[in-house]
């Protein structure tokens, strides 16, 4: 595992750098939110709730894993790496949640527009942001085979599930609230031993902030499709963009100030991406529907 960390050393240039950095930050949260609000709130909604079930469950499989192992990274075990982009290297090293959640994330879309082309591109950019957090030095090669490994498993399963159960409300609702219940189950313990017996030593913070996001998300839109049940596609092209961008917008907006309001601290966190994830499914569909922006979903 070092030889290939220290070719990577060796073979490195400014340009090689930032080269690394612009591809490993199409495995970072942003991206996705960005991808999968519009597909959501433009494309489908059945294929944008695919997507965001499949790589955030990926994402808190991942962190729970990290919990478990325990790895350090190399640019923490040896003297001789000197981590890059070391702020997007949080918790543990195995595996890693780049390439798990850019594998699961890249596999589901490919799996959604089902065209050779982009299945293809898809499995390129996988493995160049795998060989960007080795070259990166945040990551051991095993840490991005296993995430490699986990992340397709994950995208098939949520695939083969959305698409077997979407129909079928009262089943697929069933299905994610006892999934969502497990990882909210977990997010509780996990607080109870961080602040009771290792008085807050423990590197959580990721998993609070996917486990809130989930939270939201699935809760809302369960939520929006008993309650308003917008149409993706019953709009045009200029609507459309509009409502995008401003949806958008403000999803940064909610992300920006309610981080200035709540403190500095994971708990914080949760429920900081929890209004998120409720936003991007629920509330901005809700909020929209009213502005003439969605439409209802017709019934026959």
């Amino acid at each position: 595992m070092q030889e290939l960390l220290l070719f990577f050393k060796d073979i490195a240039t400014p340009q090689l750098d930032r080269l690394a950095e612009l591809i490993t930050m199409l495995g970072e949260q942003y991206f996705f939110i960005v991808v999968i609000a519009f597909i959501y709130w433009n494309i489908s909604k059945r294929e944008g709730f695919k997507l965001a079930t499949a790589f955030l469950y990926s994402s808190l499989l991942n962190a729970v894993l990290k919990l478990v192992f325990h790895t350090p990274r190399p640019f923490e075990k040896l003297d001789y790496i000197s981590g890059k982009r070391v702020e997007t290297a949080i918790g543990y090293s195995f595996p890693s949640g780049h390439t798990q959640g850019s594998t699961t994330f890249f596999i589901t879309l490919s799996q959604i527009i089902r065209k050779r082309w982009f299945t293809i591109i898809a499995i390129l950019i996988i493995l160049l942001i795998g060989v960007s957090r080795i070259y990166l030095g945040v990551h051991w090669p095993i840490d991005v085979i296993g995430g490699l490994i986990l992340g397709v498993i994950i995208a098939y399963i949520f695939c083969t599930i959305t698409d077997k159960y979407y129909d079928d409300h009262a089943k697929l609702r069933i299905i994610f609230f006892r999934i969502q219940a497990v990882f909210i189950l977990l997010t509780i313990i996990l607080l109870i031993v961080d602040l009771v017996y290792l008085k807050g030593s423990m590197k959580v913070d990721h998993f609070f902030k996917i486990s809130g996001i989930s939270s939201g998300a699935v809760y809302g839109f369960f939520l929006e499709r008993r309650y308003f049940d917008f149409s993706a596609t019953d709009a045009g092209r200029l609507r459309k963009v509009f409502r995008y961008l401003l949806g958008l917008a403000i999803t940064v907006a909610v992300m920006t100030g309610v981080k200035m309001i709540l403190p500095e601290h994971y708990i914080a966190d949760f429920f900081r991406y929890l209004i998120v994830g409720l936003w991007v499914t629920f509330l901005w569909p809700a909020a929209g529907i009213g502005m003439k922006l969605f439409n209802r979903e017709s019934r026959v």
